[in-house]
């Protein structure tokens, strides 16, 4: 199918067919010079050659179409919105107008539009997987993964080749914890592109859901070899190292992580995890502490320095760090309980007064 005249028929843009796609041969012949225009990128073009179709004739639904296809390179979506709304009031039955107007909507987070144009355009045109995709994108990112699901399955039924169907299938798949058959998913990506390093991330991330840590670094460790500061993988497979006791690898990969992006509270927190594991105290609070300036909300930054400090015989410093955690954590948490034993073992209550 062509995505841009809505066609079901093979170079149908330069025939004479009179489906409701196509039109006449003058109407077809329109729709081929201006997909010719659009693939060129000369939108100006195209612009004014549409001002001269509807100089001609004001109701000439293709032009207010294509009108609409500049404005949304531009990401003027209102205009866009507008122009595909034009096209469909001339030609209500024209599939291929419905499914860009549903991308305007969606680009104008109109979620609840946006779907019920792409299931118009299904009417319209049931053999066309990309208006299943589509839709299947915006009920995976507004939670609605089984809807996502079904979709994906009919984008991929009539279209086996779209494997960016495969991929967000897999990511529904992740979200509702089935991360064998997200794998399979992922797996189907990689099989056509093993290069693919949104692909590999994933299927590191539900390889390591199912402790699968040996298949989890070798995906990680393929991303990193095509993207040497892919900051994302670095920072994960630090994690898996952690959760394997691997402490020095875990700390070389967080201090990577740390030069690309020094504002990030995560890595030090960490890392700082990982140097109290080593038992380098002084190491593991000064990023307990750096992390906390960086996210003050931290509570576990302070808990996890207190621990660190007391180690080191620091107790002012130890006391002031559970009154901190104190102050941002759950009462509840198991935590809490524990810095307050602290702190009256210490000679300090939670408000930070000494006990007499």
């Amino acid at each position: 199918m062509d995505k841009e005249t809505g066609c079901n028929v093979d170079a149908c843009a330069a025939c004479d067919c009179g489906c409701t796609s196509c039109g006449g041969a003058e109407e077809s012949n329109f729709n081929a010079r201006m997909q010719e225009l659009y693939q060129q990128g000369q939108t100006a073009v195209m612009l004014a050659e549409c001002a001269q179709e509807l100089a001609g004739d004001p109701e000439h639904s293709d032009a207010f179409f294509w009108r609409g296809v500049v404005a949304a390179v531009t990401s003027d979506f209102k205009q866009a919105l507008a122009d595909y709304t034009k096209a469909i009031e001339l030609n209500d039955t024209k599939a291929s107008y419905y499914s860009y107007r549903g991308s305007a909507y969606a680009m104008l987070d109109d979620i609840k539009n946006a779907v019920l144009d792409y299931s118009k355009a299904m009417l319209y045109n049931p053999q066309d997987w990309v208006n299943y995709a589509n839709r299947g994108v915006l009920y995976l990112n507004n939670g609605m993964t089984e809807h996502a699901i079904d979709d994906f399955n009919k984008a991929i039924e009539l279209e086996p080749e779209d494997l960016g169907s495969y991929l967000h299938r897999g990511d529904a798949y992740a979200a509702r914890n089935l991360f064998s058959v997200a794998i399979a998913d992922y797996s189907k990506v990689l099989d056509k592109f093993p290069e693919e390093t949104e692909a590999l991330l994933k299927r590191g991330q539900a390889y390591y859901e199912l402790s699968l840590h040996d298949e989890a670094l070798a995906d990680y460790n393929k991303v990193i070899e095509l993207e040497p500061d892919n900051i994302q993988a670095i920072a994960i497979r630090a994690s898996v190292y952690l959760g394997q006791g691997k402490l020095i690898e875990a700390i070389a990969d967080f201090t990577r992580a740390i030069e690309l992006d020094p504002q990030d509270s995560r890595p030090y927190f960490f890392r700082g995890i990982a140097y109290a594991a080593q038992q380098s105290y002084d190491q593991a609070i000064a990023d307990f502490t750096r992390s906390a300036d960086l996210n003050p909300n931290n509570a576990l930054a302070y808990h996890n320095k207190a621990l660190c400090c007391e180690m080191q015989k620091q107790d002012n410093e130890a006391i002031a760090a559970y009154q901190k955690f104190l102050q941002l954590a759950d009462p509840e948490a198991p935590e809490a309980a524990h810095a307050r034993e602290r702190l009256q073992a210490l000679g300090a209550d939670a408000g930070g007064n000494d006990i007499q």
